[in-house]
């Protein structure tokens, strides 16, 4: 039998390419970690922080020096990120920035488009047109009949003048006015032929209503003189802006009433050219909570025609802004409406999105504003001497604000007013969406951007004579309204509105959510980075424990191994 003897080459390490060294080291290395072989799975955590290079070590002295770096960088971006989290969402710090520069410092551009504003308003005139007349006083009819007439459109350009800075947060200054027909827009020519009644002679007849039969037979006299009438026919143009009347003419030369100190009259002819009044207004760089608040109307900080200091009181603005901080949905907005001698209030009813998308928040004017104080409290000041004298719900009797005409205000047609108003006269037909008064206001800026200011001027009838006997006494007889509404807008102006929406709006978003979020993300990165610090400090010192504990071992299977690769 042959003898079967092992290959020395193939028993032999060094013939199967293995070296004797490496052997016991991978013994060592498998008595040392038995499940390396299984390959360990990361978490995603542990993934973020080996990119961040959290969790990665190469020596101690490189471990701690990046720890320290990362640390001192994350707690810097944290502190940063808690202090914009807390400027963005609980301070108002962003807002005042933007809303600094609507203060009216000179030279600066708010002011200077304050001064002439880059927007050019419409007046829209409509007028009542009396076509009964002469049946009226023959009293073949027992109501006059009107026609509203219109609207006749014209541009208005607006700028102060005589504009001084006070030195102490206010500008003194005047209004000038000036307009422009727009026939292309008109319903009708500024030269149409209108009968209206004559405001003159109206005016004539109050003011002695109280006075002497004497007197009374004076003033029968010089109207008979003058063949002064209660209607007169005129052409639309000389109504509004100005014509020479005889009896105005007369009072002037005889002295007749010593409070007439001009020959001309047009409805309105104060309107057109620069105003008599001196306005004082706040410019907001002391305090923006006053920005445009005006703080004096000719020097005087009120009026002496109310029966109560709160409703003589000068306040609100002129309408063309507000002071920023109004804009709280629970808060009344105040204009003074310097032909009405008092302050008109504005309510918020809702949001409304306007041209390009701009969102605009819409207050409108109460219902109850002129409404008898029977009514509303409110509007018992503004009754000459007590509720008895006060006139119909639904109109302001403005006859100290008009140079003692007889002039009552309301809203166009009497619409809020007493159903004996309309009884009056035929052809009015009061609608809301046509006859109320609204702004459309900028929630951040607090300027309108659209809306209708609509008013109506009356005239009222008193008994004085008797070519006024077919009136009722205290009879009002409408005469024109009025509609202002924004104009064209100009490019630059646009185009700050629609930052102010979009761009301001979007950056303060970004930045309120983009430090929260910073916040949160640093706050995680800290944390992880000192998890991830105490867990290597806990494994040194368990794998040094190990080492300790396995030296013997790792000699008795050193030699161990030796013994079974020797030959």
């Amino acid at each position: 039998m042959t003898e079967l003897k092992p290959n020395a080459e193939q028993n032999t390490p060094q013939a199967n390419g293995v070296n004797p060294s490496s052997q016991i080291a991978s013994t060592i290395d498998a008595s040392r970690n038995p499940n390396k072989r299984l390959e360990k799975q990361t978490s995603a955590l542990e993934n973020i922080a080996l990119h961040l290079g959290i969790a990665k070590c190469n020596s101690d002295h490189v471990d701690n020096r990046m720890f320290f770096t990362t640390l001192i960088v994350l707690v810097l971006v944290f502190l940063a990120s808690v202090a914009g989290f807390f400027t963005m969402w609980f301070t108002t710090v962003y807002d005042d920035r933007l809303l600094e520069q609507l203060k009216l410092t000179q030279h600066s551009p708010a002011a200077d488009w304050w001064e002439k504003p880059p927007v050019n308003p419409l007046l829209k005139v409509h007028v009542f047109n009396y076509t009964n007349v002469e049946d009226f006083f023959d009293k073949k009819t027992n109501k006059l009949k009107v026609v509203d007439l219109g609207p006749y459109v014209y541009t208005e350009t607006a700028e102060k003048v005589n504009v001084v800075y006070n030195g102490d947060g206010t500008i003194t200054y005047k209004e000038k006015r000036s307009y422009q027909f727009l026939a292309n827009q008109s319903s009708g020519m500024q030269y149409d032929e209108i009968v209206v009644p004559n405001v003159p002679m109206l005016t004539a007849a109050s003011k002695y209503y109280d006075r002497s039969f004497f007197q009374k037979t004076i003033l029968k006299t010089a109207l008979a003189g003058v063949s002064a009438k209660p209607f007169k026919k005129l052409k639309l143009n000389s109504f509004l802006w100005g014509y020479q009347d005889e009896l105005l003419n007369l009072a002037s030369k005889l002295s007749f009433d010593s409070e007439v100190s001009f020959e001309k009259f047009g409805i309105l002819m104060t309107r057109n050219g620069t105003s008599p009044e001196t306005f004082t207004i706040y410019t907001g760089e002391n305090d923006l909570k006053q920005l445009l608040v005006i703080k004096e109307l000719d020097g005087k900080p009120a009026l002496d025609m109310w029966s109560t200091d709160e409703c003589n009181r000068v306040d609100g603005t002129d309408g063309s802004q507000f002071p920023p901080h109004l804009m709280d949905k629970r808060q009344t907005l105040y204009v003074f409406i310097k032909s009405l001698c008092r302050k008109f209030p504005l309510r918020y009813e809702k949001e409304v999105t306007l041209f390009d998308g701009i969102p605009a928040w819409r207050y409108k004017a109460p219902l109850d504003v002129f409404a008898h104080p029977s009514i509303n409290v409110d509007n018992q000041c503004f009754c000459h001497l007590d509720s008895a004298s006060c006139p119909k719900s639904g109109v302001l009797n403005a006859t100290l604000c008009s140079y003692e005409a007889p002039i009552f205000a309301s809203f166009p047609h009497f619409y809020t007013g007493d159903r004996e108003l309309l009884e009056t006269v035929e052809g009015l037909n009061p609608q809301q969406d046509k006859h109320e008064t609204f702004a459309d206001i900028h929630p951040r800026l607090a300027f309108p951007i659209d809306g209708a200011s609509r008013f109506q001027i009356n005239v009222q009838v008193k008994k004085t004579i008797s070519d006024l006997e077919p009136f009722d006494d205290d009879h009002i007889l409408p005469v024109i309204w009025i509609e202002v509404v924004p104009g064209h807008i100009s490019e630059e102006l646009r185009e700050l509105i629609y930052y102010s929406s979009f761009g301001v709006n979007n950056l303060q978003f970004w930045l309120k959510y983009g430090s929260l979020l910073i916040c949160a993300t640093t706050f995680a990165l800290l944390a992880m980075t000192c998890y991830f610090r105490g867990r290597k400090q806990s494994n040194g010192q368990l794998e040094k424990g190990e080492q300790q504990q396995q030296y013997p071992q790792e000699q008795n299977m050193k030699l161990n191994a030796m013994n079974n690769i020797a030959p």
